[in-house]
């Protein structure tokens, strides 16, 4: 009786010894090795196999599973919006880096295109302001979330999606989305502000949008970035010219509020970001006619805030410096080198924190003429079938 590669193998190195080679493989090789044999490709599909891999490709210096997402769209209303993707690698050592789309799930003639948020290599995305996808790029599975709109009296064309989320429930095991949809008037639309919200909360494992969770008084727009299990937003009140950070605990779902650095006390309404798993926080600076980024390095200490970079646009970016204050100076990973690699407006580039220097990378095929989302991510194996969710 023929054997297999993957058995022969067997006999000569003990099982154990064979989990730690895979552990450490890339993703694209393992989904190649799943076809080897009926015992590699069990071994890999288990959830201990999945998470153990996860956790070991986050710790791990090498570039070779990390890889941006970004949104792009072309100024024109007509042109359709994209999601596309690049090695982190290719587009650190490369001169040039090409960019591929995501051609495995249905964005038809769709115009616009966001990203809601990554966690552990799924991403969510939200097409055309109504329909949202979980998505895991590298091992093309996708799905669409059922109708945000079912089950409500909201009429879709008096308002908008305007604030969203994703991250996991580690209690649960469980991805969640969140979501908010206003509802204007004429009015409100003159003064800025929404005049009812109904937001919800998905969870994958049991497919389906909850009530509404919408914390009052407060305006949660655009993308919560997930840290420590908490979606996190910068909001302001209505009636009072002040910011706060506002974060929605994923466990029991519900809303809270975050000290902020007492160093950012009368500063204008900064951004929040996420960066090597930490919350971080980005302003422009009038002084220095730049921006600054702080980073939260540990959870919950308000003490524990620091200076991750500050860049001088004028310095560095020379004549062009006064169209940048208009573009987002977004981190989006520190290379071991201690480079800072970060997106402004729609280029990418790396920042040396030791010469104040900025490199730009070039890329092709991401076909954007206009301010890019972007965002990095860990490639995985995790499933969008709730049965095979791994713990974390």
């Amino acid at each position: 009786m023929k054997t297999s590669k993957a058995d022969r193998i067997s006999h000569h190195l003990p099982e154990e010894i064979i989990e730690e080679i895979l552990y450490r493989l890339p993703v694209k090789s393992l989904l190649r090795f799943k076809c080897v044999s009926q015992s590699w490709r069990s071994l890999i599909s288990t959830k201990q196999f999945v998470e153990t891999h996860l956790q070991h490709s986050k710790k791990i210096e090498s570039l070779t599973d990390k890889r941006i997402i970004s949104t792009c769209k072309n100024s024109s209303k007509s042109s359709p919006g994209r999601l596309k993707a690049c090695s982190l690698s290719s587009l650190l050592t490369e001169p040039v880096t090409r960019a591929v789309s995501f051609d495995f799930f249905p964005l038809n003639s769709s115009r616009d295109i966001v990203i809601v948020g990554s966690c552990n290599g799924l991403i969510s995305v939200l097409v055309d302001a109504c329909r949202f996808f979980l998505l895991n790029p590298s091992t093309r599975e996708f799905k669409e979330l059922p109708d945000f709109f079912t089950g409500t009296t909201c009429p879709k064309n008096l308002g908008s999606i305007s604030g969203y989320g994703f991250g996991f429930d580690e209690s649960r095991c469980d991805y969640k989305v969140y979501a908010v949809f206003t509802m204007t008037t004429p009015y409100d639309r003159d003064v800025g502000f929404p005049s009812k919200s109904v937001a919800r909360v998905y969870s994958l494992k049991a497919d389906s949008w909850g009530v509404n969770v919408f914390f009052e008084d407060r305006w949660t727009i655009g993308q919560g970035k997930f840290v420590s299990g908490k979606l996190h937003w910068i909001n302001y009140y209505k009636t009072k010219l002040k910011w706060e950070i506002v974060c929605f605990d994923l466990t029991n779902e519900s809303f809270g509020t975050v000290e902020r650095p007492s160093c950012m006390e009368g500063c204008y309404i900064p951004r929040l970001g996420v960066f090597k798993g930490c919350l971080c926080m980005s302003f422009d600076c009038a002084l220095t006619v730049g921006s600054d980024i702080l980073i939260w390095n540990k959870y919950g200490a308000e003490d524990s805030w620091s200076e991750l970079l500050s860049i001088s646009y004028l310095s560095v970016f020379g004549n062009s410096s006064f169209t940048r204050m208009f573009n987002r100076v977004t981190p989006l990973f520190v290379l071991p080198s201690g480079e800072i690699l970060f997106t402004s407006g729609s280029d990418f580039l790396i920042y040396n924190k030791k010469d104040g220097c900025v490199k730009q990378r070039h890329t092709v095929d991401f076909d954007c003429d206009r301010f890019r989302e972007a965002e990095a991510y860990t490639e995985s194996l995790v499933s969008l079938v709730p049965d095979n969710i791994a713990f974390f």
